[in-house]
């Protein structure tokens, strides 16, 4: 059984480096919890904070569609719906949450004072942390989820990017409680999907595989878990090529149909380091 502080220590991580962490540790949790062991998510965060040394910036999703609905957000108290690496890291004093109401950040680092002045109005604009992360050359970290099935939210910011058919742009205003706990109203505007269009946003299952051969994906195998890397400078100079000059049924991120399922990519053994 490897050290929680241990796990990454392989991985394409290096000192400076500009991360983005997206994780479901529950398989972690339970594979320790199996073992007598604790799956120390607080310890797991310092061991990439270590990887990354001063000089590197961690930025971890803190998502929460409420305000979409009407509902308050509270900068201290709105719960992220993207997992307990994301509620953890909001309760340590050395993270700090950008200020997106729908898209917000958990962020630590030589950057976190960019990342909190940005003043974005939409979620993945050019004055957005996506646009930060795009430009910095940000690695992509993902573990326990497969970037091809489920939440690569920069795949959004690609179509924002190009202008796609089936997403347009709604406003959501609403009430926000800010950091000094001063209840304001603001808006904000989101790339949202045109419901009669599409179900939502796919990737092709050959997308892992054609990042691969411009050295801007590595997958790993560690403790019977998926750690992958997906490193979006290369990745979204890729992507945005790739949708700019490709018709929407060729392209590599594209709208999945009404009824359709979603097409889901099995890890192959090509991408994985043991």
């Amino acid at each position: 059984m490897i050290e929680v502080k241990h796990l990454i220590k392989d991985l394409n991580i290096n000192k400076g480096d500009t991360l983005m962490l997206v994780s479901d540790v529950s398989s972690l949790l339970h594979l320790y919890k199996r073992k007598d062991k604790i799956f120390d998510i607080n310890l797991f965060i310092d061991s990439i904070l270590e990887k990354i040394g001063l000089n590197g910036t961690l930025v971890i999703p803190a998502y929460n569609f409420a305000f979409c609905k009407g509902i308050t957000f509270d900068y201290h108290n709105t719960s992220p719906h993207t997992g307990s690496i994301a509620k953890v890291a909001l309760k340590r004093k050395d993270f700090k949450r950008t200020k997106n109401p729908m898209h917000s950040f958990a962020v630590y680092g030589k950057d976190k004072e960019n990342l909190l002045n940005l003043k974005h109005s939409s979620s993945f604009g050019k004055d957005s942390p996506f646009y930060y992360l795009h430009k910095k050359k940000a690695k992509y970290l993902s573990v326990g989820l497969n970037f091809t099935n489920l939440g690569f939210s920069p795949a959004h910011y690609v179509e924002e990017a190009v202008g796609v058919s089936y997403r347009y742009f709604k406003n959501f205003s609403g009430n926000y409680i800010d950091e000094n706990g001063l209840k304001k109203k603001v808006k904000y505007k989101f790339y949202v999907r045109d419901i009669l269009k599409t179900e939502g946003t796919g990737i092709k299952k050959e997308t892992a595989k054609l990042l691969s051969e411009i050295n801007a994906y590595q997958c790993y195998s560690i403790q019977n878990e998926i750690f992958q890397i997906v490193e979006l400078g290369k990745a979204l100079d890729f992507l945005i090529d790739n949708m700019k000059n490709n018709s929407e049924n060729n392209r590599l991120i594209y709208p999945i149909k009404k009824g359709s399922k979603i097409e889901r990519f099995k890890i192959n053994k090509f991408s994985i380091k043991e």
